[in-house]
């Protein structure tokens, strides 16, 4: 099992507005994944939840970010590609917390979103689904 440290998600839209997450909004349950240039390619499985309802959902990419982008847009409907991706290490050594910084294109909107992991393809899970939650707290009611 791995063990990861999340630290609080700065959520901004692309014009630098900050919001804070949604408590009905997704959470990132469980996520596995494999790379390489055999069996398909990179693939990654997603377990989400919201208000109750868990869902999951399996996605191949042209890498492991594209992957996991995929099967986390399968899962909840909406959309989502990762159109700018940057990762720090925040620590010594095999310590090292992996902070990723995103921007998500979402249907009619780009969002940025932060988040960190000791797993740097969980914590590119983690923000994708923050950019997810961000945008449905701001999407009009359907009525």
């Amino acid at each position: 099992m791995l063990s990861r440290k999340v630290l609080p998600l700065a959520l901004l839209d692309i014009k630098g507005d900050r919001m804070t997450e949604p408590s009905t909004g997704w959470q990132l349950d469980a996520i596995t994944y494999s790379g390489g240039t055999q069996d398909g390619g990179p693939r990654a499985n997603v377990k989400l939840s919201r208000a109750g309802e868990q869902v999951h959902a399996e996605g191949s990419g042209t890498g492991l970010i594209d992957a996991v982008c995929h099967s986390i847009s399968q899962a909840t409907g909406v959309e989502a590609r990762v159109v700018a991706f940057r990762a720090y290490s925040v620590g010594p050594g095999s310590e090292a917390v992996g902070e990723v910084e995103l921007e998500v294109e979402l249907p009619g909107r780009r969002v940025a979103v932060q988040a960190s992991s000791t797993d740097v393809v969980e914590a590119v899970g983690l923000a994708l689904v923050a950019a997810l939650n961000q945008y449905n707290a701001k999407r009009p009611a359907r009525g």
